[in-house]
C-alpha cells in the first residue's frame, strides 16, 4: 500500500515544484484531451497520476510539453523506489538519520526523498550538486542526464558500463557526452528511452541536450515502473565470497552478485564494504531487479567474529528483562556466595535439552553453560548434571584469583575458554598425576564436569619431533631456546624437565651454545627434549676489564672492557677463580665495579672462563 501526503514547496522552486504538491490525481487534463500532439502520452500521464509518482496542476491541466527540472526528476524517482511507502519507513528513517546533515547544506523542503536516495545508492554526493543545488534544482532536465538518472533508478549504472555505444543506434552519438554514452546505449536497449527526430538522411537522433517535457517524463517513469521490480526483506548472511553474497531468506538460501553500485552500511551506521559483511549477520536489503541495492547490517552474529569467547558452567540464580534490556546472574552450583551478573546480547542463541529457545524459558536454578564475549552472554544452553567436552589444548592462562583459563579448540576447530578452579580438580597427563602448570598447549585433554564445575581434566601429551639449528639460548627464570626450522624461527620454552644430551653426555642448558644443529621433541608449545651431537669449541682468547655485575643462578659475568664493550662470561665447575696474590677464590666473592682478567675460549659464539684473575 502507497502512502501518498501533501508536500510543502519550497519558496526556490515553487514555480517548478507545484505540480508535485499539488494533489490532483484525476484522469482527463484538459490540455492532454484537447492537443492531439500529446496524444501518445495520455495512457502514460493517466497510469503515473493514478500512481501517484506525478501530479497535474491546480487549474486541472498537466502542462504536459512544460520541461521538468532536475530536482522534479530526482523527486519522481525517489516515489518510484517507495520513499513514502510504508514497507520502507525503515529505510527512510536511517537515511535521514544518516544523511540529514548533508541535505541541509542543500536548503530543500525535500530531504526526506534526497535522503532516502542517497542513502540507497541511487544518487552520490556529487549527484546533489549537479541535480539539487540552489543554482542547478530548478535548471531543465536533459534527456542525457535523464538516461543516467534511469540508469541508477534501475540500479543498473555499473552494468551499463558493459554496453558499447554504436553509431547505428544514434547518428548524433558524436554529441552525447562521453559520461552518458553507456547510459544512453543501455536504457535505449530496454525501451525505456528511444530517440527523437531522425537526421536527413532517416537515420534515428537521441538529440541529448533537448530538455525532456513533463509528457515525456510520465512516459520513462511508465516504461521504468515496468522494469523495476523491488523489495525490501531481512535476512540472514550465510557466506561472502568475493563479490558474491549468500543470502539466508525466510529459510531459502541465494546468492547474489554485488558491484559498485552496491551500498553498504555496518551496524554503527557508516559506509562499509561488501567485504565487510560477516556470517550470520542479521541485514535488511533493498532489491532492485535481482540486484542488491542496499545492504543494513542489522546485527552481528556474535558467535561468529574475533571476539574471545568464555564458557562459564553455572546455576542461574536470577534472570531479568526491562527496557534496559536482559540481565542474568550466575552462581557456583557449590558455593552461591560466588556470583556474577551479565548482560544478555540481543542475538543471543538460547537451547534446552538441544532444542531452540527463548529468554522466557530458563528458569533459576538451571545448570546453564553461557558463552560469554565481550562481557555479554551470546550463548546460553542447559547442561546436564555430567558431562564432558575433548579438544586439543590451545593455552593455559592464571588470574589472580584461584581461577584458572582453558583454552580448548573443539574438531570445528572453533577455540573456546573454559573458567575452571584452581582447587578441587584431578589432573593426570599421560596417566601420572599432575598440576595446571605441566599441560601444554597441544595436548589432547578431556574435561570432565559434574554439576557445571570441572571435577577432572585428562591430558595425552602430543610429542612431535623437530631438527633445526638452536638459533639463541635465553637463560631466565623459564629458559627459553630459538629454533630455525626449515628458514623460520620461533622461540619455545623448556619444559622443567626437559633432557639435554650432548654428544651422549647427559648435560644442562648451560653446556648449549648457539648456532648448533639439534634434534628433539616437542611437548605442544614446549621443548621437551634437545640432543646435540657435539659442541665444538672455538679458540682461546683473554681480555681484562671492570665487573658490571654477576648472575650466580645462570653463572654469567658481564665485564666492561677499556674500550665500554660488554661482554658475557660464563663459567662452570671447570672455571678456576684466583686473587690477585694466586689464591683460590669463587664467583660469589666478585663484587660489582673489581677488575678481573679472563683466560677461556669462545664457544659458539659464548665465552666460557677456565680462569678468572680478581685484581
Amino acid at each position: 500500500m502507497k502512502k501518498h501526503r501533501l508536500l510543502t514547496c519550497a519558496v526556490c522552486v515553487s514555480l517548478t515544484l507545484s505540480s508535485l504538491a499539488a494533489p490532483v490525481f484525476a484522469k482527463g487534463f484538459s490540455d492532454v484531451d484537447n492537443d492531439s500532439s500529446v496524444a501518445w502520452a495520455k495512457t502514460y500521464i493517466d497510469q503515473m497520476t493514478e500512481s501517484g509518482y506525478i501530479k497535474g496542476y491546480e487549474d486541472g491541466t498537466f502542462k504536459p510539453k512544460r520541461a521538468i527540472s532536475k530536482l522534479e526528476c530526482l523527486l519522481l524517482m525517489s516515489r518510484m523506489l517507495g520513499a513514502e511507502e510504508d514497507d520502507y519507513a525503515d529505510v527512510s528513517q536511517k537515511a535521514q538519520e544518516k544523511y540529514s546533515t548533508t541535505v541541509s547544506k542543500y536548503n530543500t523542503t525535500y530531504a526526506k526523498e534526497l535522503c532516502y536516495l542517497l542513502y540507497n545508492g541511487i544518487i552520490t554526493e556529487d549527484d546533489l550538486t549537479t541535480y539539487a543545488s540552489s543554482a542547478n534544482a530548478n535548471t531543465e532536465l536533459l534527456r542525457y542526464q535523464a538516461a543516467i538518472l534511469m540508469s541508477k533508478l534501475l540500479g543498473q549504472y555499473s552494468a551499463a558500463a558493459a554496453y558499447s555505444p554504436s553509431k547505428q543506434t544514434y547518428s548524433d552519438l558524436s554529441n552525447i557526452p562521453f559520461t552518458a554514452k553507456n547510459c544512453v546505449e543501455y536504457v535505449s536497449s530496454i525501451g525505456v528511452m528511444n530517440g527523437m527526430d531522425s537526421d536527413a538522411a532517416g537515420n534515428p537522433q537521441f538529440s541529448p541536450s533537448t530538455s525532456l517535457t513533463r509528457a515525456q517524463m510520465a512516459a520513462l517513469l511508465s516504461r521504468t515502473e515496468d522494469k523495476i521490480n523491488k523489495s525490501y526483506y531481512e535476512a540472514n548472511v550465510d557466506k561472502v565470497s568475493g563479490d558474491t553474497v549468500t543470502l539466508s531468506i525466510n529459510g531459502k538460501s541465494r546468492n547474489y552478485k554485488t558491484n559498485s553500485d552496491t551500498v553498504v552500511y555496518t551496524e554503527d551506521g557508516e559506509r562499509g564494504r561488501v567485504a565487510n559483511l560477516a556470517e550470520g549477520d542479521s541485514i535488511a536489503a533493498v532489491e532492485i531487479n535481482d540486484h542488491l541495492q542496499s545492504i543494513i547490517v542489522l546485527g552481528s552474529d556474535p558467535s561468529k567474529g574475533d571476539a574471545e569467547k568464555t564458557s562459564v558452567f553455572a546455576m542461574i540464580s536470577q534472570l531479568n528483562e526491562s527496557a534496559d534490556g536482559k540481565k542474568i546472574t550466575l552462581v557456583d552450583s557449590e558455593d552461591v556466595t560466588n556470583s556474577a551478573t551479565y548482560d544478555v546480547h540481543d542475538n543471543c542463541k538460547y537451547t534446552i535439552s538441544g532444542a531452540s529457545a527463548a529468554f522466557g524459558n530458563f528458569k533459576k536454578g538451571q545448570l546453564v553453560q553461557a558463552t560469554v564475549a565481550n562481557g555479554k552472554i551470546i550463548a546460553l544452553e542447559t547442561i546436564e548434571k555430567s558431562m564432558n567436552i575433548s579438544g586439543t589444548l590451545v593455552s593455559v592462562d592464571f588470574d589472580d584469583s584461584d581461577h584458572v583459563y582453558l583454552t580448548v579448540k573443539d574438531s570445528k576447530d572453533e577455540e573456546q575458554k573454559y573458567v575452571v578452579s584452581n582447587k578441587g580438580a584431578s589432573i593426570t597427563r599421560d596417566g601420572a598425576a599432575a598440576e595446571y602448570r605441566q599441560l601444554s598447549a597441544g595436548d589432547s585433554v578431556k574435561l570432565q564436569f559434574t554439576n557445571g564445575k570441572v571435577v577432572k581434566i585428562s591430558s595425552t601429551s602430543n610429542s612431535e619431533k623437530f631438527t633445526g639449528v638452536l638459533s639463541e639460548i635465553i637463560l631466565a627464570t623459564r629458559p627459553r631456546v630459538t629454533l630455525t626450522i626449515d628458514g623460520e624461527s620461533k622461540t619455545y620454552y623448556l619444559r622443567s624437565d626437559a633432557t639435554i644430551t650432548i654428544a651422549g653426555t647427559t648435560s644442562t642448558v648451560y653446556d648449549l651454545r648457539p648456532n648448533v644443529t639439534v634434534s628433539g621433541l616437542f611437548d605442544g608449545d614446549e621443548v621437551k627434549s634437545i640432543t646435540a651431537s657435539s659442541i665444538s669449541t672455538n679458540e682461546k682468547g683473554e681480555f681484562s676489564g671492570t665487573v658490571a655485575g654477576v648472575n650466580t643462578t645462570f653463572k654469567v659475568i658481564t665485564i666492561t672492557d677499556t674500550e665500554g664493550n660488554n661482554h658475557s662470561v660464563y663459567y662452570n665447575t671447570s672455571t678456576t677463580f684466583l686473587n690477585s696474590n694466586g689464591s683460590s677464590s669463587a664467583a660469589k666473592s666478585i663484587e660489582k665495579g673489581a677488575s678481573v682478567s679472563v683466560t677461556g675460549a669462545d664457544s659458539n659464539g659464548i665465552f666460557v672462563a677456565t680462569i678468572v684473575i680478581i685484581k
